[in-house]
């Protein structure tokens, strides 16, 4: 992974007429500037007359060669682009790294373009920086737009992972745990939130968010919601102006955002149903998502008329499909970022799952009270009770009508009966699991082995596969010799005693 940052030198740039004077003179000022900061920036990776620029064919450029080029741009619209290219590891040869983006991205856009680069290791994460002149070597102009940062990105990749392939792979398995430790960490934080709120008595920890939300809204009041929605009569004015944005998952968003961004988003939202946001503002987000889904005017998958189907790779969706289906389907996407249903499927997708989870939730707390007096008549029934029922003292039903009461009462029946259902024996086989424990450390263990290329880790590494072998043949032995006294005990027990046989002290 690549991170790449990019702004430009122009006359026409607020920065440039802000200066006072002449906006082209300022611009190329601005430029020079930044050639002289890249050069003699301070640091220990300085040399005495600065750092070394290169460019495509030159690997040590006179600085003044440079700035007479950037002086003579100018008359141009953009003087100059600064590029600065972060990669997530760093490049051996930092030259050939930046050559090869540069040829490919020329070579993309059809300009022979005209830059000039240097390195910076003076900082924990080495980068380089680029000058690209605002015209090529033939003078057409140079713009640069967001597909060609994600093709920047792209070619990094692939010289990293044909030059560096296994600190490529070392890097983005930490960037993962990196990741999975941050949202462990939110999720305990979470965790810690929910058990402070059930401290101050503002939570029942017996009470389930989606039990929760069938009570604030009825699975039969949120259907009909869903048909008026669809129907057209819920529509309000949207204000399509530039400056519109919205506040979403802890951050700003508007129209400027990209089509993926908005569609991570989206995807965050329907998976947090407690970072829903208003909306007003959601449609604002869907009406942003459409628009630009027309703009790239291509069409993922199949779309249909009906609001009740869709395509994906030759298989129909539909309403009626099973919530095991839907899921799964909606769990591929989310894996595979590079695929992504049109918005208006995957409104219907997400739509279809909430239902089916609603409709699962639907009168849940009437159908657990029904269960339960069914249960305890029929218990009662065959203790042969004359009511066949128990007996409700008045104040105890006075007590009952208060409606929290009635609902703690029922969310601690459910409780009751969900824990009654958990089986506490242990049946586990321990030594087993040790083993296939100890079998997993063996084989992440040799591939570590077999990725070492220093002869003291790979020693260190054969060391403790070692280990390993010998406490797995312990553990085998071990379960060998459980495995021979459970099965003489039971030869012991089935052995039938003789009845004419006498025993120690001569008796029958």
């Amino acid at each position: 992974m690549i991170v790449v940052k990019h702004q430009y030198f122009s006359r026409r740039d607020r920065q440039s007429r802000a200066g006072g004077g002449s906006p082209k003179t300022v611009a190329v000022a601005r430029a020079l500037a930044h050639v002289k900061y890249i050069q003699h920036r301070p640091g220990p990776d300085r040399a005495e007359g600065g750092r070394e620029l290169f460019n495509d064919t030159d690997d040590n450029l006179d600085g003044k060669s440079v700035r007479r080029a950037i002086r003579a741009q100018e008359e141009n619209k953009v003087v100059a682009h600064k590029l600065t290219l972060a990669p997530e590891i760093t490049p051996e040869d930092k030259k050939a790294f930046t050559r090869e983006i540069m040829q490919q991205l020329s070579s993309d856009k059809g300009l022979d373009l005209d830059w000039v680069a240097t390195a910076h290791t003076n900082t924990d994460h080495p980068h380089i920086h680029v000058v690209v002149l605002g015209k090529d070597k033939n003078g057409a102009d140079v713009r640069f737009g967001k597909d060609d940062y994600n093709k920047i990105k792209e070619f990094g990749d692939r010289y990293l992972e044909r030059c560096h392939p296994y600190e490529l792979a070392r890097s983005r398995q930490a960037r993962e745990q990196r990741e999975k430790e941050r949202i462990e960490a939110r999720n305990r934080l979470r965790e810690t939130e929910r058990a402070e709120r059930i401290r101050d008595g503002l939570e029942l920890p017996w009470m389930h968010r989606k039990i929760v939300r069938e009570q604030l809204q009825p699975y039969e009041e949120w259907k009909k919601q869903q048909e008026k929605s669809r129907d057209g009569s819920d529509n309000s004015a949207e204000k399509p102006y530039f400056q519109d944005t919205i506040e979403a998952a802890g951050k700003e968003w508007s129209r400027e955002n990209s089509l993926q961004e908005l569609r991570e988003l989206n995807t965050h939202l329907w998976d947090h149903p407690d970072e829903r946001i208003d909306r007003a503002d959601y449609k604002k987000l869907v009406g942003w998502m459409r628009d630009k889904e027309k703009l790239q005017e291509k069409s993922v998958g199949g779309k249909h008329d009906s609001e009740d189907a869709f395509e994906w790779k030759g298989e129909t969706y539909t309403k009626d499909d099973s919530e095991e289906r839907l899921k799964g389907l909606a769990k591929d996407l989310r894996a595979n970022k590079k695929e992504r249903l049109p918005l208006d499927d995957y409104q219907h997708l997400r739509s279809w799952i909430e239902g089916h989870d609603r409709a699962k939730f639907s009168g849940v707390i009437e159908k657990e009270l029904t269960r339960s007096t069914n249960q305890f008549r029929a218990e009662e029934k065959e203790n042969n009770s004359p009511e066949g029922g128990r007996y409700v003292d008045p104040i105890q039903a006075e007590v009952m009508k208060n409606p929290v009461v009635g609902v703690f009462m029922t969310g601690a029946s459910i409780a009751s009966t969900v824990v009654s259902w958990i089986d506490l024996r242990d049946n586990r086989d321990r030594l087993k699991e040790t083993q296939e424990g100890l079998e997993a450390a063996k084989a992440d263990k040799l591939q570590s082995y077999l990725r070492q290329e220093k002869p003291e880790d790979k020693e260190r590494d054969a060391s403790t596969l070692d280990k390993l072998e010998r406490s797995s043949k312990d553990i085998e032995e071990a379960r060998e010799t459980r495995d021979k006294d459970k099965k003489d005990k039971e030869k012991e027990s089935e052995k039938k005693q003789d009845p004419f046989e006498f025993d120690p002290w001569g008796r029958y």
